[in-house]
């Protein structure tokens, strides 16, 4: 063999064997090993009353029920723009006061969500004299001037601990225009002019991204956790292949580049995740498909062994629906979590 064909071959030979050795230390860096659960936990929900009616409810009712009935005092609350101002300048904060007083008077906190993509499909919520055809900055004018009502109006309420700004802003899902790092870190700013006091939650997918990006704008990054999913092309998709280490290592990672972030789960699922919303509308044995009782408990362990301290459940509005049709093993699950 040629010495020039054998110098090749080893370097080849070479090139595989430090992949293969950098690829098994990056699987037992993020699989291999186990996490402390944290000593005390926080649970709560994200509640919105939209889906709180297209699930047949009285919204009012259901957050009322999950006060009261299961104990949750903690709220992540999204401030829906095409609700909110329904006509040009003019701001119907009603249905959200109502939302903060009956927490106040039950000793609850609650995070409050602004800008245009919110939690819950089709995420990017926009009023109809929205005009999606006007200039950049014309459109950018409209935004601020809204979070800027939000922020004003809402920074002297006690119940209010914490800014969201936008709802998974980096990430490419939903009936949404293409995301914008300037234009979040413009909103990130006013909202921080506007109130210093209080920090910033950026939210990030818990299964595709690396949290740098959302992690280096925040003061908390709130990530997804999800573990049955249905994708349109595919069909479902389980996260088997995750595990709870893998969200710790990833938080390990943030801090050495971000010490003082503190991560939270914005979005633990707790609902079905089915073929053809609204889930009303999908038997429950189809329902069951993607979050069943086994499944609920599963997913609330799953999230303790992560070693995180604070959890959003995904699914308190079905809760209610849920024990409205006489199933009430979920509801009673929950429950359990937030009399701890």
């Amino acid at each position: 063999m040629k010495p020039v064909k054998r110098k090749i071959i080893k370097i080849f030979f070479g090139i595989l064997l430090f992949t293969y050795t950098v690829l098994v230390l990056l699987y037992g860096f993020f699989f291999l090993g186990s996490v402390e659960p944290a000593s005390e936990i926080t649970w709560g929900v994200t509640f919105g009353h939209s889906q709180a009616d297209d699930l047949g409810l009285n919204w009012q009712e259901t957050y009322t029920a999950l006060l009261d009935d299961m104990g949750v005092r903690n709220f992540r609350i999204p401030i829906y723009w095409d609700e909110l101002e329904k006509e040009r300048g003019q701001f119907d904060f009603s249905k959200w006061d109502w939302q903060l007083r009956e927490l106040e008077k039950r000793g609850g906190k609650a995070i409050l969500v602004v800008g245009f993509k919110q939690p819950r499909w089709p995420e990017c919520r926009f009023p109809d004299w929205y005009n999606h055809d006007a200039s950049q900055l014309e459109k950018d004018a409209w935004l601020f001037q809204m979070i800027r009502n939000v922020v004003a109006y809402y920074r002297d309420n006690p119940v209010v601990w914490a800014w969201q700004v936008e709802n998974e802003p980096l990430l490419k899902f939903g009936v949404c225009p293409k995301e914008d790092p300037s234009l979040l870190d413009a909103e990130i700013k006013l909202v921080r002019t506007l109130d210093p006091s209080r920090p910033i939650i950026i939210t990030d997918t818990g299964e595709w991204s690396v949290w740098y990006e959302a992690g280096k704008r925040a003061d908390i990054l709130g990530s997804t956790l999800y573990r049955v999913i249905h994708d349109p092309l595919v069909g479902f998709v389980r996260y088997d292949f995750l595990n709870p280490t893998f969200y710790a290592r990833k938080a390990e990672i943030l801090h050495f580049w971000r010490p003082n972030v503190r991560v939270l789960i914005s979005e633990l699922q707790a609902e079905p995740w089915v073929a053809d919303p609204p889930i009303s509308k999908n038997s429950l044995e189809e329902q069951y498909k993607t979050l069943n009782p086994e499944q609920f408990r599963a997913n609330m362990e799953f999230a303790r062994r992560t070693g995180f301290d604070e959890f959003y459940l995904w699914g308190a509005e079905w809760f209610v629906w849920l024990r409205e049709q006489g199933e009430t093993e979920i509801w009673n699950e929950a429950q359990k979590l937030f009399a701890e």
